[in-house]
């Protein structure tokens, strides 16, 4: 039995990345300390401008987020833990996070990083963002939570796609004042990647749909056919931008009624993009259907021609990316947190 279909997806992406060699349950052991980095940040290496710093880990990040005055890193091996880099220092403040599940993504908000588990598990990690410590593992059992999420409108929303739910695949709405669940979970096809923005929560359908849900009353509101499985949705007041990494596409639907306005064609296959300085940004998507390829760009893309303006090379592949504190932050085998800040659109 599956313990949650969209992780193994995104694990074989993982995999094909370098970030892991197997996927893995949890166990109610305790793993054990992560080992604590040679903390660096050096600057950009000549030729590379906008680079700001490149901050090691121990190990590959798997997924990176911003908030809470902090950049947020998670590792999976040799032990799950998460890291909190200062944005004004470029360091590694701290002790890791010991995490007590498999990680797979995370987001802030509400004085917390949350972090959803990657298969069995089913519950909720969430850290204090202040002391560094799990506050609290979270269950909503029947419906064990999926391994996307985002923070928006004051609450933690889960995508959750597990055959031990009867009721199927849902979108969950947690309220990080009593740690449980807001109302029904909204039953869903399969909710690949979620996203809050422009007053809504999207969520991009890995059975190929765009869906809109108004946060506050966990209702579908619009909905738009794909005619692809998409990897990644962010949403902006000007557009919602979902990612084709098989198709080298990027679409851009309209945040009003979710109906896609344009496709563009890419020369790298996008794939969890993020928005900031007036630009989308994503790493290549080449690595997910090659264990041996190597694709260290990172590309910036307008918004109003979806065109690329700018490449960059990180010199690794990219996993992951956030914006935040004016800054692009990637994370790049095998085992840098890059900082990029970028000259503004003109």
């Amino acid at each position: 039995m599956r313990a949650n279909v969209r992780a193994p997806s995104r694990l074989g992406a993982a995999v094909a990345a370098g970030l892991l060699v197997a996927a893995c349950g949890c166990s109610a052991a305790r793993p054990p300390e992560p080992p604590r980095p040679a903390t660096t940040a050096s600057p950009a290496p000549a030729g590379q401008a906008g680079i700001a710093a490149r901050i090691r880990l121990p190990a590959p990040a798997s997924a990176v987020a911003t908030g809470e005055g902090s950049v947020w890193a998670l590792t999976r091996q040799p032990a799950p833990a998460l890291w909190r880099i200062d944005p004004s220092s470029n360091r590694v403040v701290g002790g890791p996070t010991p995490l007590p599940a498999d990680p797979w993504s995370l987001g802030v908000g509400a004085g917390s990083v949350w972090v959803a588990p990657n298969g069995a598990d089913g519950r909720l990690v969430r850290v204090d963002a202040r002391t560094g410590q799990v506050s609290a593992r979270i269950s909503a059992q029947p419906v064990y939570f999926g391994s996307v999420l985002a923070f928006g409108a004051g609450f933690v929303w889960t995508g959750n796609d597990d055959e031990r739910y009867r009721r199927g695949a849902t979108v969950s709405k947690l309220d990080p004042g009593t740690n449980h669940l807001v109302g029904r979970p909204l039953a869903l096809g399969s909710p690949q990647s979620i996203a809050y923005g422009a007053g809504a929560v999207w969520v991009a359908d890995h059975a190929g749909w765009l869906v809109k849900i108004d946060p506050r009353t966990l209702e579908v509101v619009a909905r738009q056919r794909l005619d692809f499985g998409p990897h990644g949705v962010v949403a902006t007041r000007a557009g919602v931008y979902v990612a084709d990494a098989h198709g080298s596409h990027l679409l851009e639907a309209d945040p009003r009624t979710a109906k896609t306005r344009r496709v563009a064609v890419l020369p790298v296959g996008p794939i969890y993009p993020a928005a900031g300085a007036g630009s989308i940004w994503s790493g290549s998507a080449a690595v997910w259907s090659d264990a041996t390829a190597q694709d260290d760009r990172l590309v910036r893309i307008d918004p109003a021609t979806l065109a690329v303006t700018q490449t960059f090379h990180l010199g690794g592949n990219v996993s992951a990316v956030a914006f935040g504190f004016g800054s692009l932050w990637a994370t790049v085998q095998p085992g840098l947190v890059v900082r990029l800040t970028p000259a503004p659109r003109g």
